[in-house]
């Protein structure tokens, strides 16, 4: 996870199925609108699954199929608020939240819904995310002003156009406060590289009230 292995999410789909993949990946909230107060502009994006593609495309599903959306790719479709739904589900201990614009409610408070995942998952999870940031490809965020932070990496291939890159990460990693998604569509270049300065700035905003002017992340991070 901290390198962003590919051939290791291939693995991993594969031993849970393509089912299971699809299962898991709508009960994070995805190929569904999350609620906010902004509904009429926010789109569902697409979880495709066996009924999806022999409708729209007259082909089974295949073992490809579940390799290319284990990292994303594929047929996929999401949005950057579902992706920080996403990152929100580690960051608060295993439940699913509905975002909301309003400062502070009581009834926030009880939305959120629990994903049931076992606490030896959820302490790989956060410490595959915080690697990203120490040793990974995150290593942009890895930086002495900030408190320590986890985070994950992402790029999204859309040819012929250049790639989108992704970055989401939260923060502090013990005490989450924040979670921060950054989407560079057709920016072409990693995540890590392109995304992950963005998420930087924000976070650098949000926890010391200044902002990053160079954002640099290592010399040899080159990957997604």
């Amino acid at each position: 996870m901290a390198w962003s292995s590919d051939t290791f999410f291939y693995q991993t789909a594969l031993g849970m199925g393509g089912n299971n993949l699809i299962q898991w990946t709508k009960r994070y909230g995805f190929g569904q609108k999350t609620g906010i107060e902004i509904a009429k502009e926010e789109a569902a994006g697409l979880v495709p699954d066996e009924t999806w593609k022999q409708a729209e495309l007259k082909e089974p599903w295949y073992a490809g199929d579940t390799v290319n959306m284990s990292i994303g790719q594929g047929y996929l479709q999401s949005t950057p608020l579902q992706v920080a739904v996403m990152f929100a589900v580690p960051a608060n201990g295993g439940y699913r939240v509905h975002p909301h614009l309003l400062y502070d409610n009581e009834d926030a408070k009880n939305w959120r819904e629990s994903l049931n995942i076992s606490n030896v998952t959820l302490d790989i999870l956060k410490e595959g995310l915080r690697m990203v940031i120490t040793s990974g490809t995150g290593q942009a965020i890895n930086v002495p002003n900030l408190p320590p932070i986890s985070g994950k990496s992402g790029t999204a291939e859309d040819p012929p156009r250049r790639s989108h890159a992704w970055f989401g990460a939260y923060g502090p990693t013990d005490k989450p406060e924040i979670v921060v998604v950054a989407f560079a569509e057709n920016s072409g270049g990693g995540g890590g590289k392109v995304a992950a300065p963005m998420v930087r700035q924000v976070l650098e905003t949000y926890f010391n009230g200044t902002q990053a002017t160079g954002a640099a992340e290592p010399a040899d991070v080159t990957s997604d």
